[in-house]
């Protein structure tokens, strides 16, 4: 890892993220840099053959994002840190265990296959920017807001569940000479997937029961 481009790189995503923050809060412009970079790493895996500089620039993006939390977690309320630690606790372990993966990609046999797993990571994600911006800019559109979580839904568990599962079962030999750290977190992650589809579809079996009784209302109304 070169950490002459990491340097640089967090200044970059810091530079992105300043720019949008002049119009947006700070909730919304770490959501619109998240997908920046999301789309980032997807057009450099199709387009880019040097994939050595994308790498750099998801480990710049992970420590900016990891100072971002930080930085949140620090302003937070001394009141509710504790319960700000616990929900951001995920985020932090991703993105740990991410910029660890990205650096065995550059160094240990075989990269090329957590590269691979990464691509699908970062596909099953897109839907999850979209969501959010729409959870918290439209709101009021209810039935919008719980199509594209349905949405998300489908396309995250395709993704982690299925997709990813068929990748590592073909790349199974690359991931058993991995080291022992590397298969760990390549495990962790790979679960962090079930655990967050199962939460996806207690919020879509939520939204299905507040459609059910806001068109309940209404045809009562009518």
């Amino acid at each position: 890892m070169n950490i002459e481009y990491i340097l640089p790189l967090v200044t970059f995503w810091h530079t992105i993220s300043s720019q949008i923050a002049k119009y947006n809060s700070p909730e919304i412009t770490n959501n619109a840099v998240s997908f920046i970079h999301c789309l980032s790493y997807i057009a450099h895996y199709h387009y880019d053959y040097n994939l050595n500089y994308a790498i750099h620039i998801s480990i710049g993006f992970y420590m900016y994002d990891l100072f971002f939390i930080m930085q949140r977690l620090y302003r937070q309320d001394s009141s509710k840190r504790k319960d700000e630690i616990k929900k951001q606790a995920p985020f932090i372990t991703h993105h740990i265990a991410g910029s660890y993966l990205l650096y065995s990609a550059l160094t240990d046999k075989g990269g090329d296959s957590i590269l691979g797993a990464f691509l699908i990571l970062e596909k099953s994600n897109i839907m999850i920017y979209v969501s959010y911006y729409l959870h918290k800019q439209r709101a009021e559109y209810v039935r919008l807001c719980a199509i594209s979580e349905f949405t998300q839904l489908i396309t995250y568990t395709y993704y982690r569940l299925f997709v990813l599962s068929v990748f590592m079962y073909d790349h199974s030999i690359s991931f058993f000479n991995y080291p022992f750290i590397t298969q760990f977190l390549i495990i962790l992650v790979y679960l962090m997937g079930y655990a967050w589809s199962y939460r996806l579809l207690k919020k879509n079996v939520r939204n299905f029961y507040s459609l059910a009784a806001l068109s309940k209302k209404y045809s009562s109304a009518g």
